[in-house]
């Protein structure tokens, strides 16, 4: 059997392969990255002297997107003719390009998930129904509280859910005082943290905080600019400096409120203007590769932070 699924939330992919597969044990994980479509069709047609099933998942299946246009020939003929041992998962998180012939093929003869963003309501009923399914009980209006805060995001709301499971660690009802304890408040705090750590080159806390940034879907590209006008304000800041201007006076030309204003004075001591110049050139570099295409945009980031 060939299914394909579509979602943008790891938690409903996994709920979807659960419904597949008894058990991921005896599954062999593919990433399309790191392959191509002849060494999937040649693992696929493979048989086992004892005639068992294979299972097989293909993470990041790129091909069914505009931009790729590898040549599927050979998947398109495996899809009509498929082996009857061989169960394979095509894995996709983004936008699918429906004129495709292979997508068109794959809607046509086979099983075929999409699965649109969940609304606010959707999320907040999974949430009620997990709960329950767990032993706990949680009020619409907790359930409101854990989407709200995580954005409009099942698989945020799924990652603080499982903090409020670790917290009680026994079924009970969820009180709101402890989501107020537990559940992440907002996503600017750790982009603010990650810039600082970014500036004050904290290499290990900026990637730390990544893995965070990559759960909210934050865009990288968002994140070179916050990073782009902290350098400009510290090259700024060091010239002004130099010129004998006050703080007061260095805010009064940046626009920033006094505490901003020290911060940013503080930090660009530990600058010289050939390192601003050239973190706002490198900024500039990547902004321009990722808006092309020409490289992965958490890739792009990582290196920057790398740099020091």
């Amino acid at each position: 059997m060939i299914y394909f699924i579509i979602s943008n939330s790891f938690h409903i992919i996994q709920e979807e392969l659960n419904k597949i597969f008894k058990s991921m044990d005896d599954v062999e994980i593919i990433d399309y990255k790191d392959t191509n479509i002849d060494e999937i069709i040649n693992l696929c047609g493979y048989t086992s002297l004892f005639n068992e099933n294979k299972n097989i998942i293909v993470k990041n299946s790129s091909f069914l997107s505009s931009k790729e246009s590898d040549n599927l020939e050979k998947l398109e003929k495996y899809i009509e003719n498929p082996n009857p041992t061989t169960n394979i998962v095509f894995l996709f998180d983004n936008k699918v390009d429906e004129r495709k012939k292979i997508v068109k093929l794959l809607k046509e003869k086979n099983t075929y998930i999409y699965i649109k963003p969940l609304t606010y309501k959707e999320i907040s009923e999974k949430l009620i129904s997990i709960c329950k399914s767990n032993g706990y009980k949680l009020s619409e209006s907790n359930a409101s509280y854990i989407t709200f805060s995580s954005l409009n995001n099942y698989d945020i709301a799924r990652e603080e859910l499982e903090k409020v499971f670790l917290y009680y660690s026994k079924p009970c009802e969820i009180q709101r005082d402890v989501l107020d304890n537990i559940i992440s408040k907002s996503i600017d705090d750790n982009n603010f943290k990650f810039v600082d750590n970014v500036i004050k080159r904290d290499i290990k806390g900026a990637m730390d905080l990544i893995k965070n940034l990559k759960l909210f879907k934050v865009e990288p590209i968002m994140l070179l600019s916050l990073l782009a006008r902290e350098y400009r304000l510290m090259l700024f800041t060091k010239y002004f400096v130099e010129k004998g201007y006050s703080n007061i006076n260095i805010a009064k030309e940046l626009s920033l409120l006094d505490w901003q204003t020290n911060k940013v004075v503080t930090n660009s001591y530990s600058y010289t203007f050939k390192e601003l110049e050239d973190k706002l050139l490198d900024l500039a570099k990547l902004d321009y590769e990722l808006k092309t295409g020409k490289i992965d945009k958490y890739l792009a980031l990582e290196m920057f932070i790398l740099k020091g």
